[in-house]
């Protein structure tokens, strides 16, 4: 199966939800928190990127690089907006009912678009931390830069068609951070983020090397299901004490 492709290979578009602003940050519902793409991207444009101290006397023909830090991943794309008609938007009411679609201006696109990944957070006083996903592809961080050109104009000056380059950056709170940087030990407290067809005991497997602890982390998530966590979900895998009989 394609890396970006649904389960059943069903055509899956790219979704950026705005996240919670307090721990564990999961995703928000609703059209106030979500972007849909209307068209997916062509490419996506992985960055990671290691730091090394590489100081190297004089007279010397080599060094040793010495580790200072891995700096966040970041991922670059380009999103398309279209206001010909051409490409329906099967978000918005009217589109594809007895033969008729409705027509977002490129502007408006653009400006929902912005609402959800550039818009200043009162609350926390920065831009909002973000979870983009599609297909098994998941990424939660923050626009760092969004340029857009425009490239198809009605004789007016109005804009038809745009392209937003866009270069994501992982961001990830301190507790956070600390939990997944632990060794896998049984004995610690981890975290994980649910990703496209991974399951509970899939997860307690990896973590505990035994699938029938997911019961035990289902109950400290408090899940109210076990058959569909919604992609993004964050779980925490507490200790267990495996003699417990």
């Amino acid at each position: 199966m394609d890396l970006f492709t649904g389960l059943e290979g069903q055509l899956t578009k790219m979704k950026i939800n705005v996240c919670e602003t307090t721990e564990p940050f999961n995703p928000r519902q609703g059209e106030d928190y979500e972007f849909q793409v209307l068209v997916n991207p062509e490419q996506i444009k992985q960055k990671f990127t290691t730091v090394f101290d590489d100081d190297q006397p004089d007279g010397t023909t080599g060094a040793e690089l010495r580790f200072r830090v891995q700096k966040p991943q970041s991922f670059e794309t380009e999103l398309v907006f279209d206001g010909t008609g051409v490409i329906a938007n099967d978000l918005l009411p009217g589109s594809n009912l007895l033969g008729t679609k409705q027509v977002e201006s490129v502007d408006a696109q653009i400006e929902r678009f912005k609402a959800i990944v550039f818009k200043y957070n009162g609350d926390t006083h920065a831009p909002n931390l973000l979870q983009v996903q599609w297909g098994s592809f998941l990424f939660r961080g923050k626009l760092k830069d969004l340029t857009l050109t425009y490239t198809l104009f009605k004789p007016d000056g109005t804009p038809l068609r745009a392209k937003a380059k866009c270069v994501f950056v992982a961001s990830i709170a301190d507790s956070l951070r600390a939990a997944q940087e632990r060794s896998e030990s049984p004995d610690l407290t981890h975290i994980r983020i649910q990703k496209e067809e991974e399951t509970l005991p899939l997860m307690a497997h990896r973590i505990y090397k035994d699938p029938g602890y997911y019961r035990e982390v289902a109950q400290a998530n408090k899940l109210k299901s076990l058959r569909r966590i919604p992609v993004g979900t964050t779980l925490y895998f507490p200790p267990i004490e495996k003699n417990k009989g």
